[in-house]
């Protein structure tokens, strides 16, 4: 983790402005809403009922419960390495990017009309994906907890889990590739904002 908060700073900012352009794009662009439904059309032909149950599996790892879970367990291993800081931050990090979607969801709500094989299918109040930002704030709060020899595994686990549980979302026609996209950048927002934080404190407390 970077121990520059103004780097940190900078990211979220254009994590949040990367945020804005997806909404922009997917809603207010006729191209970009083409190329959500073309994209959404090609991932849901991996949805064949043999494999369907595997993949509501995959996104049910991102349900309320797996929140809890994963979130205790992410603050058990902060505290048992003595980083009290960070096991404030962990619920703060999750609870802020989680409660600003599900905020978010119907202040941005609009209908979005997609053509799927001559077939329009409308979403509007889908953006951002509360799953994605579910998933991706738990990987990224994986990473803020693990130390420094673990933390490249930890992105990589991370990483693997995030982009799983939307892949499954956009799969089974739960959501549209922009919803999330912009569930993974707002929680990356929030992230890093609360990393920023975090890495001032430190280098207050370093000689």
């Amino acid at each position: 983790m970077s121990r520059r908060p103004l780097t940190l700073l900078t990211l979220a900012l254009a994590c949040a402005l990367g945020a804005l352009s997806v909404w922009l794009a997917a809603f207010a662009v006729p191209i970009g809403r083409r190329l959500d439904g073309a994209a959404l059309e090609s991932f849901g032909v991996v949805s064949q009922p043999r494999i369907e149950p595997s993949i509501h599996g995959v996104a049910g790892l991102a349900d309320p419960i797996a929140l809890i879970v994963i979130a205790a367990l992410l603050v058990c291993v902060a505290l048992l390495r003595r980083r009290w800081l960070v096991a404030v931050l962990v619920p703060v990090i999750l609870l802020a990017a989680n409660l600003f979607t599900q905020l978010a969801k119907p202040g941005l709500a609009h209908p979005r009309v997609i053509e799927l094989s001559g077939i329009e299918g409308v979403y509007p109040a889908s953006w951002p994906s509360g799953h994605s930002t579910v998933a991706m704030s738990l990987a990224l709060c994986a990473v803020l907890v693990a130390g420094p020899r673990l933390r490249p595994l930890a992105a990589v686990l991370g990483a693997t889990y995030a982009i799983s549980v939307g892949y499954s979302l956009v799969a089974l026609g739960w959501h549209l590739p922009s919803d999330v996209l912009g569930g993974f950048l707002v929680a990356a927002t929030f992230a890093l904002l609360a990393a920023a934080g975090l890495a001032r404190h430190l280098n207050e407390e370093a000689p």
